[in-house]
Formats: C-alpha cells, structure tokens, sequence
C-alpha cells in the first residue's frame, strides 16, 4: 500500500522555494513517512528557509548534525551509508520544521 499524502502545508508566503525544495517539503509531510528523501535535499530545504548548521568547538557526536532555524533548534542523525533519511529521521525533520515556523501546527499529521 502506497503512503497516502496530507494536505500539503504552505511554505510561509514570503519565502519562495524551487520546485526541488518544494518536492522535499512535501515529501517530509507525506504520512506514513516516507523512506526516499536524499539527506543533501533535507540540508538545502533548511537552508532555503533561512536555517544554518550550528558548528561548535567540540564536534557533535557521531553522525549528529545541529541545525538552528527560526530560533529553534533540531538535532538529526546523518544518514549512513547511504545518503538517504530513514523513517524516524524523516518526522523529526517535519516536526523540527513545525516547530519553526515552516508549516501550520494544523498540518502535523504524526
């Protein structure tokens, strides 16, 4: 059984996305999550928001990467091998981009 979409949330009306991020951001709000989205998409979706990867002193452990978006900030493990987010990963990303601001507390689907 194919996963079914939610309605697509709004990118907020003052930021503009191409069509590869617009893909990405739909993608991340599809229920069940989906098991396809390429982790470099995940990083320059983020950044076409505004967000940044958070660089400290100490590197963060392992695969961690921090991000800061909206004054929040979400922590992601990077995927390996391959470059692509598993399941788990995918909704923390659609939860992390709720909670800053990038789609309306309605939309959350998990």
């Amino acid at each position: 059984m194919s996963p079914s979409p939610t309605p697509s949330p709004t990118p907020l009306p003052a930021i503009k996305l191409n069509s590869v991020r617009l893909r990405t951001w739909q993608a991340l709000f599809v229920v069940p999550p989906r098991s396809d989205i390429a982790w470099n998409e995940v990083i320059a979706l983020i950044r076409a928001f505004g967000g940044q990867e958070l660089h400290h002193r100490q590197k963060t452990a392992g695969s961690r990467v921090r991000f800061l978006l909206g004054g929040v900030k979400g922590f992601f493990h990077r995927p390996h091998p391959e470059n692509v987010l598993g399941k788990g990963c995918a909704a923390d990303v659609r939860e992390f981009l709720i909670r800053a601001g990038m789609a309306a507390q309605d939309q959350e689907t998990a």
